[in-house]
């Protein structure tokens, strides 16, 4: 059973969470409080010790990052709860945190909660959540810019900054990442994944199973339909379909 708290400064907000929780997933969690800003938040949690907090983002007092700065030694798992922010929602996918939009769907809950009923998931979870805030926080910052992506893996998860990554090769539901002056990292997600996330950062399909970051493009050859050259040293067959928006990208 995961022990869960809500802290959001929205009363109904708070209401439409828990009874969806007691309604429909009380055999896999139980809301042990509720709070309503940063401070009541802090005290909740030092009170209850949960598993989960389900978290809004701006609250009296400030937001639910600079809650969690506040808060040392973080040992449970986060679901942050906002109103569309598509920032907000890109760092969430970034640094590898579940987030629910308002107004609350039944499904999306479900599909978070699945993640997180593994009791071995929800404890690597926890172990982990410290560093992956300092990367949220990082990647939420006033420049706009995403930094940092975690990566989970079967070990656990590693933290790659965005521009030092070269390209990423697609094996069935795994990622290979090729990031510089490291060993590659094999990721827990397909490509499509990681194409939905990187598409707007510098990054290009170039074939069904290669994404290449264009800042490490150093050149193109005609030969063979088309070929990628990677910083790397490496090769990439360019597919046909694909040349058009690739040569488009440069010039």
């Amino acid at each position: 059973m995961i022990r869960a708290l809500i802290i959001d400064d929205e009363r109904d907000a708070r209401f439409l969470l828990r009874n969806l929780l007691e309604q429909k997933f009380n055999k896999m969690v139980e809301v042990v409080g509720e709070a309503d800003d940063v401070d009541t938040g802090i005290t909740a949690i030092e009170e209850t010790s949960p598993d989960l907090v389900f978290l809004d983002i701006k609250m009296p007092q400030g937001t639910g990052f600079e809650m969690l700065e506040k808060i040392p030694g973080v040992d449970f798992e986060v679901i942050f709860v906002t109103a569309f922010d598509s920032y907000a929602v890109k760092a969430f996918q970034f640094s590898a945190f579940g987030y629910l939009m308002k107004p609350l769907r039944e499904s999306e809950l479900s599909d978070l909660l699945e993640k997180l009923v593994d009791k071995t998931k929800l404890e690597e979870g926890k172990s982990t959540v410290d560093r992956r805030i300092k990367v949220l926080i990082e990647n939420y910052g006033d420049d706009k810019k995403v930094h940092k992506l975690v990566l989970s893996n079967m070990e656990g998860f590693k933290v790659v900054d965005i521009e030092n990554i070269i390209r990423l090769e697609g094996d069935g539901n795994y990622t290979r990442f090729i990031v510089e002056n490291t060993r590659p990292i094999v990721a827990s997600k397909n490509l499509g994944e990681y194409e939905d996330l990187l598409i707007d950062h510098g990054f290009f399909r170039i074939h069904q199973s290669t994404i290449v970051n264009l800042r490490h493009v150093i050149g193109f050859q005609k030969a063979d339909g088309g070929q990628v050259e990677m910083s790397d040293g490496v090769t990439g067959k360019l597919s046909r379909h694909r040349k058009a928006d690739f040569m488009e990208k440069f010039f």
